[in-house]
């Protein structure tokens, strides 16, 4: 049996349309399956735990089919605890698709749930881990617990364009005319503009220490694509065991708006201000608080988090 796990208000309520359009499919076929909606923030970890506890005394393991946008897919990895006992699928619906713009999956669903439905063989993936030793919500001191994440982790501009961006209230406006690009870009530039650099260190691997200056962004990535498409390590691999790290830095406003459309085709590893690395782990610690994103989901602001994979962790069928 397959176990759909649906955000109905994914891209302004794609979600909801796209399983509107699976479901006769599923029927058409006799596909045994059972769907469970998200109602609210938090949701779609609770309903995954809900129907891995369910198998807890069968001798199978259940097949979780998560329809969404990557931050949907971000919040079905948080609360399981065994990923030997489940099989993870994934239909995208969300604005920025890049875990399946990295794995090659359809955006028509109807072609996405086909390959699921005859997919014979599964992957095995790592999964990211982010750390955080200190955490801040908009000046509030708090909390939060270490997170998984599939494709990347940021520290610095690009989880302030994320962090900004769920708060806005223009995006859903933005998503239903198809235009939803726009407001990361509208964000962007403003977040560039109000940009204040922090300076810091990396420690790799728990023994190599590099000071950075002025730190603009630094990715943790398993796969290559983060901010809807940007090739931010375009030789990463999600199955490695390895962390590759982008990281930007000693670079003005204006070099900055340079450097970041070559993003896209992974040619701003060119620039003296961008460095790639691969590590097992890495340790970044900045003298002033800046916003973290995992998968586009923001928790927090910190000024020290630890960053490692668990090696082929994650099974995958697709």
């Amino acid at each position: 049996m397959y176990h759909f796990i649906v955000n109905p208000n994914s891209r302004s309520g794609r979600g909801k349309k796209y399983w509107k359009k699976i479901q006769p499919l599923l029927d058409a076929q006799g596909i045994a399956y059972d769907v469970r909606f998200s109602e609210r923030m938090g949701h779609i970890s609770e309903l995954v735990a809900e129907v891995v506890g369910e198998y807890e005394d069968k001798g199978e393991d259940p097949h979780l089919v998560v329809l969404g946008g990557d931050g949907t897919m971000n919040e079905a990895l948080q609360e399981v605890r065994d990923f030997d006992r489940v099989i993870f699928s994934y239909i995208p619906t969300g604005s920025s698709n890049d875990l399946a713009r990295a794995l090659g999956i359809s955006r028509d669903p109807g072609e996405a749930l086909a390959k699921i439905l005859t997919g014979k063989e599964e992957r095995r993936m790592d999964v990211g881990v982010v750390q955080y030793r200190n955490a801040w919500y908009y000046g509030k001191e708090i909390q939060v617990p270490e997170r998984r994440f599939l494709s990347s982790c940021g520290i610095g501009f690009d989880a302030a364009v994320c962090a900004e961006t769920f708060r806005s209230t223009v995006k859903d406006y933005f998503n239903r005319c198809g235009l939803g690009k726009l407001t990361y870009l509208g964000i962007a530039l403003k977040q560039l503009i109000r940009l204040k650099f922090a300076d810091g260190e990396i420690v790799i691997d728990g023994e190599k220490r590099k000071k950075l200056k002025k730190i603009v962004f630094i990715s943790s990535m398993v796969h290559k694509y983060a901010g809807g498409g940007f090739q931010f390590c375009p030789d990463a691999k999600d199955d490695d065991g390895l962390l590759d790290i982008c990281v930007a830095s000693d670079a003005s406003k204006l070099r900055i708006l340079r450097i970041l459309p070559t993003a896209f085709s992974g040619n701003h590893i060119k620039f003296r201000e961008v460095q790639q690395l691969r590590v097992r782990e890495i340790t970044i610690r900045t003298k002033a608080p800046m916003w973290v994103q995992t998968d586009g989901e923001v928790k927090a602001e910190t000024s020290e988090i630890r960053v490692f994979t668990h090696h082929q962790q994650v099974r995958f069928v697709y």
